[in-house]
């Protein structure tokens, strides 16, 4: 008898085997077959990778607690990368899965079988394995945690699709696709997802899910009252304990943004209790003593500093300095939370993001005290430790820039006031002020040199520490109070502490570190006193710069000179040593910021040397007042400095376009809300138009219409430009220059006079007036140094300047499609003497008609006018739902005003053809892709086209020698297969042998539902 099972059995895995293999067939035997060998097999070894890669993750995941928590670690930049490898390898197995075992063909219905409404939705199923869907939740996981948003919702958004009408699986799909479009930022995507998923018929495992994307997406889009409830029940019911610290946490957060102290502080307490990782528990902590009532403000504070003094926070210094400082603003003690801020720097340990938010806190608190060097310092150390994905990034970036431009006008405004006031005192008070700036930089310098020596001291004492605990075990786990499974081992004993060998240079390891840190740091510098400077003349107040008023045109010019010729003419060494020397002597004493003298040759005490001051304080003053205006629209300081310029300085040379300034900064504060200013604005007008009535701004205010053109003017001057640009392309010169004509009258100051400019200078060349012609582009360069068009304008002056010569047909106007690449030719890479660009290589010689060779497919647009995020999706989604083993390359590039996606590998032309026919013959791609250039190149010609060659050049090329290739025939394409395997017409014909149909019903052993 046990024979006789034994053979049965043996008879049933041989038939199971000869009948499973095939996913054609779809039988009760094949579904068993394919389920059975995915979970066991490849799938299994796909989960145990993926689980792999989470523990990595979560092991390497490093938050920033200073800022509010993603609620995902995969939301931290710096985690997207670990455990990389673990989820390639789950993405193999599960692609594995599904291409080995996935079974699409239908099954024959049983004659006889009732035709039930179960039974119905059963057929209609595009997916017969029963277990592949865990496959392909696994494939979209994997993408997801590894970081590739855009391939992990088109999966998601693909299983979506394919399991329509299995509300289970279809309801976790767009929970993850949910959490894939708020990763990638579109959070009206991400809402809509959500609102898909049937929320009253979700099973219990799928409810805290469902709960973390809501609150994810939430959090997302700013509406934390809303969030509150759904992080309460993702914290409540995680089961990782780290996790949950996390989300408790990031609870905290939330309430602490809603003003609900006392919620925060409970939400903060949670997060202790569950004894977290010590700088969790350190930083929920904190963020207690920023919760706590204002009336115990020094019990705060006092709690804060006495965290500070515990030597084992000293790597979270930052963290509590800058509560501290947070403490303080809110007391409205500007001067402690200042003070704090800059501790919690200097004590930083961390180049890191903490050190940056510490930055960007002081560079906003002194952009609103308008202390803008300190403020252009602090943005620029910001913008090296953030990420560009900070919700401040794009802020503080255009501040920098903002102040890269404003602080050297502020600093000279500041320099300039200070030595016209020192040269207006009388001579002792001015020595006075002298010897008190004096006492001030020895001071500063004594206080630099025994930090710099205590920085060193205690540098030294932590590498001897580093040393001695390398020395340990290498099992030995030094252990933090509050992190869980951790080894605590005796600390090393200090012996060579107070002996010989802690003294650094006893030490020549430590000595050689030392010197290799500092060059890491500083460079090669020469031994030189205050070396630690970039810029050695400058002091402490930043008063003063080694300007020296006194000198002589001929001495400037001697200098000159003789440091123009070093290397190329012999130098008189005639002079004798005694004068050498008291040359050197007093140069010594003028460059000493000890000695009065080095303050003395900086003070303007003559007429010439006041002259020289009153200049660069009227430009600085002119340049600040327009950025005031234009780039921070400080309506307020804009009008102080065009004010002061236009009654101090009356003699400017700028100073009609200074009176127009102030105008329309008045007519700005008039309009919000200075009533007053109207009548200022009205008064600078008549001043301009009475001292400057030739100026083009006076014209511009005379204007009776004036304010209708303020209106409507721009239109106009639109409407004028295109009329000029069209007769420009017909060669009609005479209404191109009466164009011009009147945009110099009517529209002087209008968007496009630069442009109007460049197109009379062009039909002056066509004339043969070769001199109008350059005399206009002068002009131009000199009026709009600004302007995108005087690029042009330059070139071509440099180019005229360098000898080449000009052609008459030049110059070609046309859309961006048409740009070549000007700057290889500036450089001379192009084998022509002419600015033309006709002696550039006809594309038919330049590019290749290879087929052979790899190709890429570009889809092409203008920059600016396509969504790359959604571009990037729509691609990958098409890609991911159309080829299952096919893998393509997406990366975008930027040319000369042309964004691409370029897609690739592609191993010949046939492939890229293919390709294209198969895009756009999807109606919903074609639709989305309307408006963009496709682009079918190979590697080597697309290299050509960046070098010199315009999109419309290969255009021409491609129409010449590849459009009339007869397209090939899509059967035996050797992309891919499509997605969907459809049975051929021979298995059609044999179905019947091939599917039994005794074992097509699925009551036969196996049920239909997952």
């Amino acid at each position: 008898m046990k024979r006789k099972a034994i053979l049965l059995v043996g008879i049933l895995v041989t038939l199971m085997l000869v009948t499973g293999c095939s996913t054609r067939k779809n039988t009760a035997g094949t579904r068993f077959y394919h389920a059975l060998t995915t979970r066991y097999n490849v799938y299994f070894n796909g989960n145990e990778a993926y689980k792999a890669g989470l523990q990595a993750q979560q092991q390497g995941n490093k938050d920033n607690y200073m800022e509010m928590l993603p609620l995902y670690p995969i939301g931290n930049k710096e985690t997207t990368g670990i455990g990389t490898s673990d989820y390639e390898r789950a993405i193999e197995k599960a692609q594995k899965a599904i291409r080995q075992h996935s079974i699409k063909r239908r099954p024959i219905r049983k004659p006889g079988r009732a035709y039930t409404d179960e039974y119905k939705k059963w057929l209609a199923r595009r997916e017969f394995n029963p277990f592949i869907n865990r496959a392909w939740m696994l494939l979209g996981k994997a993408q997801y945690q590894k970081g590739d948003f855009p391939e992990a919702a088109a999966t998601f958004s693909y299983i979506a699709r394919l399991y329509d009408g299995q509300t289970n699986i279809t309801s976790e799909a767009l929970i993850w696709l949910s959490r894939c479009y708020s990763a990638l930022g579109w959070q009206y995507d991400a809402e809509d997802a959500l609102s898909r998923v049937n929320n009253d018929s979700l099973p219990p495992t799928l409810a805290v899910p469902y709960a973390s994307a809501t609150g994810n997406f939430l959090l997302g889009s700013q509406r934390y009252r809303e969030a509150v409830p759904h992080l309460e029940k993702t914290a409540r019911k995680e089961k990782n304990k780290q996790q949950k610290a996390r989300c408790y946490y990031l609870l905290g957060q939330t309430y602490q943004t809603l003003q609900q102290p006392e919620q925060a502080y409970q939400a903060y307490s949670k997060v202790i209790r569950l004894n977290p990782p010590y700088e969790l528990a350190l930083s929920a902590r904190i963020r207690q003593t920023e919760v706590m009532p204002t009336a115990n403000s020094r019990k705060i504070t006092g709690k804060l500093l006495r965290l500070s003094k515990d030597e084992k926070n000293k790597e979270y210094l930052d963290q509590i300095y800058y509560a501290l400082g947070n403490v303080y603003l809110a007391e409205k003690d500007t001067v402690q939370a200042l003070a704090a801020y800059h501790k919690g720097i200097e004590k930083s340990t961390r180049n890191d993001v903490e050190k940056g938010i510490l930055q960007l806190t002081l560079g906003n608190l002194y952009w609103q005290q308008a202390r803008y060097a300190e403020a252009q310092k602090a943005y620029a150390e910001a913008i090296g430790l953030i990420d560009k994905a900070h919700r401040e990034y794009a802020t503080i970036t255009n501040r920098s820039e903002i102040l890269d431009e404003l602080v050297p006008h502020t600093n000279a405004i500041q320099l300039q006031d200070s030595l016209q006031h020192l040269a207006r005192l009388p001579e002792a008070e001015r020595m006075a002020a002298i010897e008190k700036i004096i006492a001030q930089v020895i001071a500063r310098e004594e206080a630099e040199r025994k930090a710099a020596e205590e920085a060193e001291r205690e540098a030294n004492r932590q590498k001897m520490r580093e040393e001695a605990e390398s020395q340990l075990p290498a099992t030995s786990i030094i252990s933090r109070p509050g992190q869980e499974n951790a080894v605590t081992t005796p600390q090393p004993l200090q012996s060579t502490i107070g002996g010989k060998q802690d003294w650094y240079f006893y030490n020549p390891q430590l000595v050689e570190q030392g010197k290799a840190e500092f060059q890491r740091l500083w460079g090669r510098r020469k031994l030189e006193d205050n070396w630690r400077r970039k810029n050695k003349t400058v002091v402490a107040l930043d008063d003063f710069e080694a300007i020296d008023y006194s000198e002589s045109e001929e001495s400037v010019a001697k200098k000159d000179t003789i440091h123009g010729n070093q290397g190329n003419e012999t130098i008189d060494s005639s002079i004798p040593q005694k004068e050498e020397n008291e040359k050197n002597t007093a140069d010594s004493i003028a460059g000493d910021t000890h000695r009065p003298e080095y303050y003395l040759t900086q003070i303007p005490l003559t007429e010439e040397a006041m002259q020289a001051s009153n200049t660069l304080l009227s430009e600085a003053l002119y340049g600040a007042g327009m950025i005031f205006k234009d780039r921070m629209q400080d309506f307020k300081r804009a009008e102080a400095a065009f004010e002061r310029l236009v009654r101090e300085f009356p003699d400017f040379a700028q100073a009609d376009e200074a009176y127009y300034q102030l105008f329309l900064t008045e007519l700005a504060l008039n309009y919000y809300g200075e009533l007053p200013a109207l009548q200022r604005a009205e008064k600078y007008k008549a001043e301009l138009i009475a001292r400057f009535p030739k100026s083009r701004y006076a014209k511009t205010l005379a204007d009776p219409d004036f304010a209708e053109n303020a209106v409507y003017g721009k239109q106009r001057e639109d409407s004028l430009y295109a009329r000029a640009y069209k007769h420009f392309q017909l060669g009609d010169t005479t209404t191109v220059r009466s164009a011009e004509h009147l945009s110099a009258e009517i529209y002087p100051l209008g968007q496009h006079r630069p442009k109007f400019m460049f197109l009379n200078a062009v039909t002056r060349l066509q004339g043969g007036e070769t001199d109008q012609y350059l005399a206009i582009l002068k002009e131009l360069v000199q009026q709009y140094p600004q302007n995108e068009i005087t690029d042009l304008a330059a070139h071509i002056l440099k180019g005229v300047q360098e000898g080449r010569l000009l052609a008459r047909d030049s110059h070609t106007f046309g859309s961006i499609w048409q740009r070549r690449n000007a700057e290889l030719a500036e450089a001379g890479k192009l084998t022509s003497d002419s600015l033309s660009g006709s002696a550039i290589l006809p594309p038919d010689s330049a590019f290749s008609t290879e087929r052979n060779t790899p190709f890429l497919y570009i889809l092409a647009y203008e920059e600016g006018k396509v969504n790359e995020n959604m571009l990037l999706f729509e691609v990958a989604r098409y890609n991911f739902s159309t080829f299952l083993v096919k893998n393509f390359d997406l990366a975008f590039a930027h040319e000369r005003g042309i964004g691409m996606l370029q897609i690739r590998p592609f191993s010949n032309y046939d492939e890229a053809q293919q390709y294209f026919r198969r895009l756009y013959a999807n109606p919903e791609m074609a639709t989305r892709l309307s408006g963009m250039r496709a682009i079918l190149i190979s590697e080597a010609n697309y290299e050509q086209l960046i070098k010199q060659y315009s999109f419309d050049d290969y255009d021409t090329f491609y129409r010449a020698h590849f459009s009339s290739i007869p397209e090939p025939e899509l059967k035996g394409y050797t992309l891919d297969e499509p997605l969907l395997n459809l049975p051929t017409e021979e298995e059609e014909r044999q179905k019947e042998e091939n599917l039994p149909t005794e074992e097509d019903d699925p009551e036969n052993g196996v049920i239909f539902e997952d």
